[in-house]
């Protein structure tokens, strides 16, 4: 039933640009009325097809009934869940951009020469970022410019904008 129903707007748009560029290349002479009432048969052809072919099949009692069944029973409602599809996108693109972010933080930190262990982001509705928790097991004095756990704190405010009091960072390992 939703198959027909696809086929019947796609023709109905079809038709609507065809119209569109029939007028405006039609001259003004005395065939535009002809052509215009051409244009008027094609269109109600293709707005009464979907019933004709409806009609054609022989359940037409058995698809009518089946759709009041669902409307009367609130199965309508129930399959098409607007809010929850909302949720669900909002919560995975909540986890992919806090993903991403801790991705980045872990390797602009191994650039420097800092063994991250664990990132916990926690994000606002509006995805800032409200508090980072970084775990570093050790940092590597030979490659890092970085040797202590404020030096960390500051680079990470340096690159990412964020607010000295939201970053906490725990050395876990000897430096």
């Amino acid at each position: 039933m939703i198959e027909i129903f696809k086929g019947w707007v796609s023709a109905m748009l079809c038709v609507g640009i065809f119209i569109t560029f029939i007028q405006l290349i039609i001259p003004k002479t005395n065939l535009k009325k002809y052509i215009y009432s051409l244009i008027g048969i094609i269109t109600v052809i293709t707005v009464v097809s979907p019933v004709i072919n409806l009609l054609k099949n022989k359940d037409v009692e058995e698809s009518v009934s089946q759709v009041i069944a669902n409307i009367s029973n609130g199965d309508v409602a129930e399959e098409i869940d607007v809010d929850g599809y909302q949720e669900k996108t909002e919560e995975t693109l909540r986890e992919t951009f806090g993903q991403n972010m801790k991705n980045d933080i872990k390797s602009k930190l191994e650039q420097q020469g800092i063994v991250v262990k664990t990132i916990d982001m926690f994000l606002s509705e509006q995805y800032n970022i409200e508090k980072l928790e970084i775990c570093i097991d050790k940092i590597d004095e030979e490659v890092s410019s970085l040797d202590d756990v404020t030096s960390v704190v500051k680079y990470i405010n340096e690159v990412y904008d964020l607010d000295l009091s939201k970053i906490e960072v725990i050395e876990e390992g000897g430096i």
